[in-house]
């Protein structure tokens, strides 16, 4: 067995696992094919680079080529599908977002796969963190200056997102409802052009990715309100977080994952989460993450489907009057 850093008694368990283990080889003696993680977004985005990050990782642990597949198209239906049309034998496995796995319940009713169902969790990888941001013009500093202007003006502000039912417009509309505030919504047909609108003033506050809005909050033309990850971030260390302001279940709302098709046998998913709990304990991809302005979330290979109930609740709770059909 290689040799391993401090990672704790349980990560070597897991380890011991993989290493132990012979090559895994999908299909017959003589027949071989490669592993497959599919990919429900184009090559060259960061969904795609985390991807071929965990196939690397889980290529030298499995002891096989694992390859990835873009199926881009429906929101990620298509990939889904195709996940779901192949043998539950973890040889084709899918990169599951809440995208993927709540929104799109919303956003393609009626959803023609059943993500709790139809898919086995074998382990969440990241979360995206989200961040406040506000015009400089409107003299919003803390996220207690937006709260009382929303509260005095109810509608008055307006809020940017990349459209109907996206994270952007998610992560906003819970927020309100945990401040019992009104703002409106001005859906952009992506998150680059709600930027530009909140910098130009055409709506006054948005909530981007992180790696999104740095450049405009460095030039000083997004003022940061909160973060909406698990904790404060070396690129804003003096912005709070949602929790340290009392906004609870707000800190890992875009988060993404492995899944196999449901069916799969045991003894695959636990060999397949372990090499992601290795692929989340590495320095290499943990530096990487970093640069990429995402955070790690290793755990049991459960969560990936218990943040999928969790968040599906969420949505329907907050976003259950929106026409998703109009985006």
């Amino acid at each position: 067995m290689r040799k391993i850093s401090i990672m704790g008694k349980l990560l070597a368990a897991m380890l011991a696992v993989g290493a132990s283990a012979p090559g895994w080889a999908c299909g017959e003696a003589g027949n071989t094919r490669p592993i497959k993680l599919v990919v429900s977004q184009q090559a060259g985005g960061s969904t795609d680079t985390l991807a071929r990050m965990w196939a690397e990782t889980a290529s030298k642990e499995l002891g096989t080529t694992v390859l990835v597949e873009n199926k881009a198209g429906a929101g990620g239906v298509i990939a889904a599908k195709y996940v779901l049309s192949q043998p539950a034998d973890g040889c084709t496995l899918f990169l599951a977002g809440v995208s993927q796995m709540v929104l799109n319940k919303f956003a393609y009713a009626p959803l023609s796969y059943k993500p709790e169902t139809d898919f086995t969790p074998v382990s969440v990888l990241t979360t995206v963190p989200f961040v406040l941001v506000a015009n400089p013009q409107t003299g919003f500093h803390t996220l207690a200056d937006l709260v009382a202007a929303a509260r005095a003006k109810p509608g008055k502000i307006n809020f940017a997102s990349s459209g109907n039912g996206n994270s952007t417009h998610l992560v906003v509309e819970l927020f309100q409802k945990n401040q019992n505030i009104h703002m409106t919504h001005v859906p952009y047909k992506g998150e680059p052009d709600g930027v530009v609108a909140t910098v130009g003033g055409q709506t006054q506050v948005m909530a981007p990715v992180l790696s999104t809005a740095m450049p405009q909050i460095r030039a000083g033309k997004l003022v940061p309100l909160v973060l909406f990850a698990p904790k404060r971030l070396p690129d804003l260390p003096d912005v709070p977080t949602a929790s340290e302001l009392g906004l609870s279940g707000l800190d890992d709302l875009g988060w993404m994952g492995v899944a196999a098709k449901g069916g799969t046998s045991p003894d695959v998913v636990k060999r397949l989460h372990a090499v992601s709990q290795v692929f989340l304990a590495d320095k290499g991809t943990l530096d990487k993450l970093k640069t990429m302005q995402v955070v790690p979330m290793p755990g049991p290979s459960g969560m990936l489907m218990q943040m999928t109930v969790r968040d599906t609740a969420k949505v329907q709770d907050a976003l259950g009057s929106v026409d998703f059909q109009s985006r």
